[in-house]
């Protein structure tokens, strides 16, 4: 379905119902690097394009070829094929090859990348350092694989455990912002700046007050290394009774105070932007909204 061949690299595109797995690239290589060991010699010829088709050439489907064609041989029961371009006098001196990457290009296209001689060299050098520099990371393990997986199974365990610190400490949060809940106009009002490990927190605290309080209005603030974050939940009931919209409020009033963008639905937004500076203020400002 098309090629390149250059100085630097190779790219070769068939048709190909599913992915190249790992096992057939490394069979691929082996046939591949397997006749370059052979250093087959490459013969090129000119003959009449009948003649080349009788012999076996292959040509390339859409190429135009006129009546005298180009014939590359690489042992006649291997590979003979019609082609413009230069060759190497040998297959040795491609000194090895090496697939770099293989892709999708098109539905039923797959895309073969590759490499010979000096950049695959260069290639399989890279991908050692890494290892290396890995190994080193590890404090050089005897097993790296066996080393990456136990900090895999460790990160899972951490992982839970925050979860479930985290879940207990938006517990004794949420106890904290509902001491400060005071009434204005019959709307339960919460504005609190918090200490929460992101927008994802606010938006639960926000979501679990639904079943703490009715008819509430909270805006819940932080700030996590300067980066402010906020958090606006509304009750069904005071969204219906007032008019108010959680999305509105995070774009027309607090995104312009925090120097951010944001949005949501009419009970439940957020935000996020560049001035931390102002959240109390925030809050003030929807707090005289809800006063009228």
């Amino acid at each position: 379905k098309g090629s390149l061949v250059n100085e630097d690299h190779l790219r070769f595109d068939f048709s190909h119902f599913a992915r190249v797995t790992d096992d057939e690239i490394r069979k691929i290589e082996q046939l591949v690097n397997e006749r370059i060991r052979q250093n087959i010699p490459v013969v090129i010829t000119e003959m009449p394009k009948e003649e080349a088709m009788k012999l076996g050439a292959m040509a390339l489907f859409g190429e135009k070829y006129g009546d005298v064609v180009r014939v590359v041989v690489m042992d006649k029961n291997y590979s003979v094929e019609l082609c413009g371009g230069t060759h190497v006098g040998h297959t040795g001196e491609l000194g090895i090859f090496k697939i770099s990457a293989e892709s999708a290009v098109a539905a039923g296209v797959r895309r073969i990348e590759a490499l010979c001689g000096m950049a695959a060299e260069s290639y399989l050098q890279e991908k050692l350092d890494l290892i290396n520099k890995l190994k080193e990371i590890l404090k050089n393990p005897k097993d790296v694989q066996k080393s990456i997986e136990s900090l895999q199974e460790e990160n899972a365990s951490l992982s839970k455990h925050l979860e479930s610190m985290e879940a207990r400490h938006l517990v004794a949060v949420r106890k904290e912002i509902l001491a400060k809940d005071e009434i204005i106009d019959g709307v339960n009002f919460i504005g609190a700046i918090v200490e929460v490990s992101g927008v994802e927190a606010l938006k639960k605290l926000c979501f679990d007050l639904k079943n703490s309080v009715r008819d509430h209005l909270a805006v819940l603030c932080v700030n996590l290394g300067g980066k402010p974050y906020v958090a606006i939940g509304i009750s069904d009931t005071v969204v219906a009774a007032k008019g108010l919209d959680a999305g509105k409020l995070i774009k027309e009033v607090v995104a312009p105070l925090i120097n951010g963008g944001g949005g949501g639905q009419k009970t439940l937004a957020t935000a996020g932007g560049q001035e931390a500076g102002n959240l109390q203020q925030v809050i003030g400002e929807i707090r005289k909204i809800l006063k009228g």
